[in-house]
């Protein structure tokens, strides 16, 4: 537990901000939720819980929640950005003015701007004043909300250019529960937990066809290669995607039926359409939209990634699943490296 207690303003409420809100409050820091839902808002006040997302978890009383930006973000050394990737410029532009001077801003989300194309880092780094960005970074690992939520233990990695700035939210957050690494390639660290949401898709399927642990072992493997690819072009160090955010990360996804992506891959391969599972969906599966960005990227950078590829023609081209594993095994024969 730090020491030096804080007020944090968590902005999003939904299960990772939740999750990570309820550890800060634990650690003994002040934390203020904002949420969009000003009935979620009463009920974590009220009930000091998140009965649509954790039921039974009971949030520290030193967390509360609140519709009002501006008193979130009033006087907080900490703002922890969990937001989905869409919205993000928006909340950046409206959190801007609201920043005490020497905040630190944290980004936890997992996606790319839907516009734009660019990593939540990059958005915060456009947008923020010259002064605000050495106090950026992302935190990223393997980690199921609902896990980290029950208690259960977990690591991550807070990644920013700046020692001070990940050292300042690796001893906020971390606890023996829930232990944190620093690093200073906020750009792998990002794309490892961005990129590992449209593999998770492709296992989702594997595991929907019950095609077996040999498969999805192939898969992963074969996925990190593209991965480092895409990572490396941008300008990651190929050693931070074997760590935490990269393959901790891309194991935990491809392996849990929490995953988001997952879910969104098992029932496509039970044949439900894409419209039809995002419409049963009440949280949002980042690996679709980044599938659609990423395959952009990728084919207008020359970069082979045969996985994504092949995610993105069974989500967006209406290409049969078995066709595209087929395709997948019947690729030109190559070595390894």
């Amino acid at each position: 537990m730090s020491t030096n207690t804080i007020k944090a303003a968590v902005i999003g409420a939904g299960a990772w901000g939740t999750a990570l809100a309820r550890i800060l409050a634990q650690n003994g820091h002040t934390v203020v939720m904002w949420s969009h839902d000003e009935s979620l808002a009463n009920e974590i006040n009220q009930l000091h819980e998140n009965r649509q997302l954790f039921a039974g978890v009971m949030l520290p009383e030193n967390l509360s929640a609140t519709i009002d930006l501006e008193a979130a973000c009033q006087s907080a050394s900490l703002i922890l950005m969990v937001v989905a990737s869409k919205f993000y410029a928006d909340m950046i532009q409206k959190i801007t003015p609201l920043m005490a001077p020497e905040a630190i801003l944290i980004s936890a989300t997992k996606g790319l701007d839907p516009e734009t194309k660019k990593r939540t880092t990059q958005i915060m780094e456009d947008m923020l004043p010259p002064g605000l960005r050495e106090r950026t970074g992302i935190l990223s690992g393997p980690n199921i909300a609902r896990e980290i939520a029950a208690g259960k233990p977990a690591a991550t990695v807070c990644a920013s250019r700046n020692q001070y700035t990940a050292e300042k939210a690796q001893a906020w957050f971390s606890q023996p529960s829930f232990r944190v690494y620093t690093n200073t390639d906020v750009v792998g660290t990002e794309l490892g937990g961005t990129l590992k949401n449209i593999i998770a898709i492709a296992a989702g399927i594997i595991d929907g066809l019950e095609l077996g642990d040999n498969a999805r072992s192939a898969l992963m493997v074969r996925a990190m290669v593209e991965i480092i690819r895409f990572g490396s072009r941008f300008g990651a160090r190929p050693e931070t995607f074997y760590g935490l955010a990269g393959m901790g990360d891309l194991i935990t996804t491809c392996s849990s039926v929490m995953s988001r992506n997952h879910f969104v891959g098992e029932n496509l391969a039970k044949g439900k359409t894409l419209k039809q599972i995002l419409s049963e969906m009440t949280a949002v599966a980042e690996g679709v939209e980044t599938t659609r960005l990423v395959h952009a990227i990728a084919r207008q950078e020359g970069l082979d990634m045969p996985v994504t590829a092949q995610v993105h023609a069974i989500l967006f081209e209406d290409k049969p699943v078995k066709q595209a594993i087929l395709d997948l095994m019947t690729r030109e024969l190559k070595s390894e490296h």
